[in-house]
């Protein structure tokens, strides 16, 4: 499989909707290289956070998939990240609303703005987004606080998503993967 062909795969969407559990997957199915979420191990060990942290998290992140794309390209693999910028623009405007307005604010929409821009450019393109859809069941797992907002969040990531390459999952991990498989044979390697 020529993956040199192959987007980077992003799962996005709301909390547990079956983002890490695809992306393991995907990254064993395709052998490729798995981008783990940050915030997981950042809210360990901040325990909490605030908008101090949004850059940091974003960061972080991005770091981390820049890595990933570098092991990705020297061993010819396809790379898959759990999560990007995209959950940090979602997750910031509605945790951290009541802050819009200040200083900080300013700061950290200033940096996520310019990093959006870069995705749509090379070497961060091409990209597939892959929305994982609410008919996941909601785990919670010490981190999860809002399983309400489910759909809030799906509709948001929807709206962000609108200026990107991403299709929606849904059903079990099999039919997800399926589906996400059937997508890039379709879309990325029948255009040979």
């Amino acid at each position: 499989m020529p993956f040199s062909r192959l987007p980077r795969l992003i799962l996005t969407g709301p909390e547990s909707t079956g983002k890490s559990s695809l992306a393991q997957a995907l990254a064993e199915h395709l052998d490729g290289i798995l981008v783990p979420e940050y915030l997981r191990d950042y809210f360990e060990e901040q325990g909490s956070l605030t908008l101090e942290d949004a850059i940091p998290v974003a960061q972080g992140q991005w770091v981390n998939e820049e890595r990933g794309a570098e092991a990705a390209s020297s061993q010819n693999k396809v790379l898959i990240c759990d999560t990007d910028l995209i959950s940090s623009l979602v997750y910031s405007a509605h945790y951290y609303a009541d802050e819009m307005n200040t200083p900080l604010w300013a700061q950290w929409e200033q940096w996520s703005e310019r990093h959006k821009r870069r995705l749509k450019t090379t070497p961060y393109r091409p990209r597939l987004y892959i929305l994982c859809d609410l008919d996941w069941p909601w785990v919670d797992d010490g981190q999860r606080d809002a399983p309400d907002h489910r759909p809030h969040f799906f509709n948001r990531f929807k709206a962000e998503l609108k200026e990107f390459d991403h299709i929606t999952v849904s059903g079990t991990l099999d039919e997800r993967l399926n589906a996400v498989l059937a997508h890039l044979v379709r879309g990325c390697l029948g255009n040979s």
